[in-house]
Parts: C-alpha cells; sequence; structure tokens
C-alpha cells in the first residue's frame, strides 16, 4: 500500500482493511486521518448511497467492513444537526465530502457540569471538505450539524468497532438517554421503516456521527 499520493475510493476501502485488522487499541489515529485525507472526492462515488431525506439527516451503510469496522454515509439537509451523543467506546473518523460541519463538544457531565445541570461546553470548530475528524468517548462528547441554510452536506464516517446502541443526552438537563442504531439505507437501498414500540428504555433514532 503506498504512502503517498491521492488515492480513489477503491483503494481507500482496500486500505482500512490493513489499517484495521486487529483489535480498537492497535489503531493508529493520526495515520488513519492522514489516510482518509488522500481520498479525492468524487460524487460519482456516493452517488449510489447518497439517500436524503429534507426533515433530517440519513445514515446511509456504504460497506461494513471486516466486523472491526463500518462505513457509513450521511447526508445533512439545510440546518440540521445530530443530538449530543457519544460513541460506544468506538473510534468515530468523520471524513467530510462536500460541505462544512460544525461540531461541537461538550464534556461528560459527571466530569463537569453547569450549576443548574446543564452541559458545559467544551469546544466548537468548523470541518471543511477534504478534513478528516476524529472523536471518541475519551474526548468527550459531541454534536454535528450542518449550520448553512442554502447547502447540503455529505460526510463519511467510519466507526471501529460498529455500535448497535449509543446514548444522547439533553443538553439542558445533562439527562442521558440509551437509543438503537438504525440505517435510511444499506448498500445503496432503502431500509423499509419498521414501526416499534417506544420503551422508556431505549428508543430508536439515526444519531451518531
Amino acid at each position: 500500500m503506498s504512502c503517498v499520493g491521492p488515492i480513489t475510493f477503491e483503494e481507500l476501502i482496500d486500505g482500512l482493511f490493513v489499517f484495521f485488522n486487529k483489535d480498537k487499541e492497535s489503531v493508529a489515529i493520526e495515520e488513519v486521518q492522514a489516510f482518509f485525507n488522500r481520498y479525492v472526492f468524487n460524487s460519482a462515488d456516493i452517488m449510489k448511497y447518497a439517500k436524503w431525506d429534507k426533515f433530517k439527516y440519513t445514515r446511509n451503510l456504504m460497506h461494513e467492513g471486516n466486523s472491526k469496522f463500518n462505513l457509513i454515509l450521511m447526508c445533512w439537509p439545510e440546518g440540521i444537526a445530530s443530538p449530543i451523543h457519544d460513541h460506544a467506546d468506538s473510534h468515530c473518523f468523520m471524513r467530510i465530502l462536500d460541505g462544512e460541519a460544525k461540531e461541537t463538544r461538550y464534556f461528560w457531565p459527571q466530569d463537569t457540569c453547569n450549576r443548574d445541570q446543564s452541559l458545559v461546553e467544551m469546544c466548537s470548530r468548523s470541518v471543511g471538505p477534504g478534513v478528516t475528524a476524529y472523536m471518541s468517548d475519551e474526548l468527550g462528547l459531541h454534536r454535528v450539524e450542518n449550520n448553512s441554510h442554502t447547502n447540503k452536506l455529505c460526510s463519511l464516517h467510519l466507526y471501529s468497532p460498529p455500535f448497535a446502541d449509543c446514548n444522547i443526552f439533553d443538553e439542558r438537563t445533562s439527562k442521558k438517554t440509551n437509543v438503537n442504531m438504525c440505517f435510511y439505507s444499506k448498500y445503496g437501498e432503502k431500509e423499509e421503516v419498521k414501526k416499534k414500540a417506544h420503551t422508556k428504555r431505549s428508543t430508536s433514532v439515526a444519531t451518531s456521527s
């Protein structure tokens, strides 16, 4: 595997199998970020997988990897944000393909919170096209949003290991709710929406970024 120069989407996938062929602790975070950044985005690469909903962002499974990672395309309409959430003790890499994301990080409420029990904001930044951001539970909680009211946002997310649920947090109260993850589409085919009874313990949402 070449260590320099631009790579195609196919080469990106091949390389990810090399980077994620061992356990979670062996992942070289900065090397993965640099590898992602070498990918030259071509809109044709995601055309099959890009499924949109004008009222919410969508999680579209592109590749299941080798059980040690998966690759998800997220499509964000104008002005849409994720809940504040954790990452279930997994690595999260977010490569911005088109548009600009706003990422806001928060302290874990058990570490620090405001006097009214609301979450404490740690920092906020913009992440533009071609940049690969990294997030994990060791770095806190975060929210991702498309702050633009005129442009859409597409981002490519890798999670290692993949996870089926995570926690979302109420910014005002710090209350934690466990939620099941769901995909809007898999491999370019839209998933049938299954109506499930909501329980107090868990609810199904399209979250995590």
